[in-house]
């Protein structure tokens, strides 16, 4: 689920049919108290505030970890339910913040009650059947979730560049070769590594990649001309180019050349 209440099953269902009320009459219909508010007893700094309904045991889920969950959304202001669901699975970071921030406070075979601000929620915009700034109150209950492990980060000594072509482009020669130097007419056989310049976390990486220079962005193209054959060379993206594709800025790339081989023979 890529949005926990734009899929919400319309026409909420009232309390007392919910509770098997026997019907009242005109009368006292017109006399009975508003549906009471759903409140929470724990405010977090950000503003979210929640009931522990029922502990659970174990670890807590994170940003990137996919969850199990069984819910149920409601309008702070009356009450009336927008959206439900039972072992619905969705990641944590691809929900509203207040619903994620509970998330991450809970633990397998929890049940909480979340009161979500609409600042932590759909804002002034709000979203079908969501009014503007309206509050949330949901409540959920955690079956189970999964994480991904760590991605890899390269240390601090191993990221930056001490150098720069006239294009902008950064580069530090990490190991030397001995073999041939790409042209254009040639495709590049290469293991590289893309990362966070500040973090150093990896964001991709590919091995034994086949990279005809004439099909390559400029930036990398003319990083590749530099690299004899058997050398690892690191490049750092100056400001993005306006090329379709290529690297951000703040990104930089190791690369680490294999081979070089005419590009109308290479093989597929």
């Amino acid at each position: 689920m890529t949005d926990i209440v734009r899929s919400a099953v319309l026409g909420a269902v009232s309390a007392a049919a919910l509770l098997a009320i026997p019907a009242l009459s005109a009368a006292a219909a017109t006399q009975a108290p508003a549906q009471p508010i759903l409140t929470c007893k724990v405010k977090t700094p950000e503003g979210l505030s929640y009931t522990v309904i029922k502990a659970g045991k174990g670890e807590k889920p994170g940003p990137d970890s996919k969850v199990e969950v069984n819910y149920s959304g409601r309008l702070a202001a009356d009450g009336s339910e927008f959206d439900s669901g039972e072992g619905t699975k969705f990641k944590v970071g691809g929900v509203i913040p207040g619903f994620a921030q509970g998330l991450k406070l809970m633990q397998p075979g929890g049940k909480y009650r979340l009161c979500i601000p609409s600042a932590l929620g759909y804002g002034p915009e709000g979203g079908d059947p969501i009014p503007p700034n309206a509050d949330l109150v949901f409540e959920v209950e955690l079956l189970s979730f999964t994480t991904p492990p760590p991605k890899p980060v390269i240390a601090p000594a191993e990221r930056a560049c001490a150098q720069n072509t006239a294009s902008g482009l950064g580069f530090a020669m990490v190991t030397t070769g001995s073999g041939r130097t790409p042209t254009d007419a040639d495709m590049a056989l290469v293991d590289f590594t893309l990362f966070d310049a500040e973090s150093g976390v990896v964001q991709e990486k590919r091995e034994w990649e086949k990279i005809p220079l004439a099909m390559a962005t400029p930036l990398f193209a003319e990083g590749l001309k530099m690299m004899p054959a058997g050398s690892t060379y690191r490049f750092c993206m100056p400001k993005p180019d306006g090329t379709m594709g290529a690297p951000q800025a703040g990104t930089n790339i190791t690369v680490t050349l294999i081979d070089v081989r005419p590009a109308s023979t290479a093989e597929d």
